[in-house]
């Protein structure tokens, strides 16, 4: 078991922060809703979770002596969505043409449901028009489109998925070679996975970080 040299627990409105430091490869178990941040031999790490999502993420590279090295992780206890749910959201993006498309992702009674809540749709942009929508809620997952352009998040989505924990993804390059982009949100940072990690790829979209480890 790690034993932590030091640890201070502070309340940042409703959520629990703490700053760690790691003295073994074996950390002690979570804290319920808290967001702990570890310094290691070979860096900052983020450990985080909620239903279903487990991650510990890479912040940033540091060499510190004497300190045991850290290995992220991300750990998803859904299935996969399964392929006909992700080639569905790729026909309505595509049917909206020029304008982006939001889609939320729920896992309840052991099936995927995906919804389409209103929104207000530019070819920039997409927000909801009630961010209080119960389905947002139990939503696991946030999917958007960026039709013709490349599945990458941009400064804006940065912006709109801040504050949240949960996975986002991004169809990018739909009319075309469709690709997708995942990541995990921990609040305000994010970490970008391989999409075989949450999403079953139907033949047609293809991984925008497939390179990603």
């Amino acid at each position: 078991m790690s034993v932590v040299l030091s640890s201070q627990l502070l309340k940042l409105g409703s959520t629990f922060v703490s700053y760690n430091i790691a003295t073994s490869i074996l950390l002690p178990p979570i804290s319920s809703n808290l967001q702990e941040y570890w310094l290691a031999g070979n860096g900052v790490f983020l450990r985080g979770a909620r239903n279903g999502i487990h991650v510990c993420a890479h912040l940033c590279a540091l060499n510190i002596p004497g300190l045991p090295k850290l290995e992220p992780y991300f750990n998803f206890t859904f299935p996969c969505v399964p392929p006909h749910l992700l080639s569905t959201m790729l026909e309505l993006s595509v049917a909206a043409g020029q304008e982006e498309v939001l889609f939320y992702l729920a896992f309840t009674e052991g099936i995927w449901q995906l919804l389409i809540p209103d929104q207000i749709a530019t070819e920039y942009s997409v927000t909801p028009t009630n961010p209080l929508d119960p389905f947002y809620e139990s939503a696991i997952i946030e999917v958007h489109s960026h039709h013709q352009m490349e599945a990458e998040f941009s400064f804006t989505d940065d912006k709109e998925e801040s504050g949240k924990f949960r996975l986002f993804a991004v169809l990018g390059e739909i009319f075309t070679s469709s690709t997708i982009s995942v990541r995990v949100g921990i609040y305000n940072h994010f970490q970008v996975l391989p999409a075989s990690k949450v999403f079953q790829l139907p033949p047609g979209i293809t991984d925008a970080n497939r390179f990603v480890l």
